[in-house]
């Protein structure tokens, strides 16, 4: 299961990197999020993904690192 979380948890933060890559270099995309509702809360979900998924990668590296037997 810890294997399936981790890769779980590498795989959505992935993507929330190629979502902001591609936001940020889109105009287009910039202005559909701006206008839709939808679209804002798809953005506010990848937002949480990359934050979250970033602090969970730390965490589990760092627990890999010290509870190493």
């Amino acid at each position: 299961m810890r294997k399936y979380w981790w890769l779980t948890v590498v795989v959505l933060w992935l993507v929330s990197i190629a979502y902001f890559l591609v936001y940020v270099n889109s105009p287009a995309l910039r202005t559909a999020v701006d206008a839709s509702t939808g679209l804002s809360m798809l953005h506010g979900v990848m937002d949480l993904l990359l934050i979250g998924g970033g602090i969970a990668i730390i965490a589990g590296l760092l627990h890999k690192i010290f509870h190493r037997n």
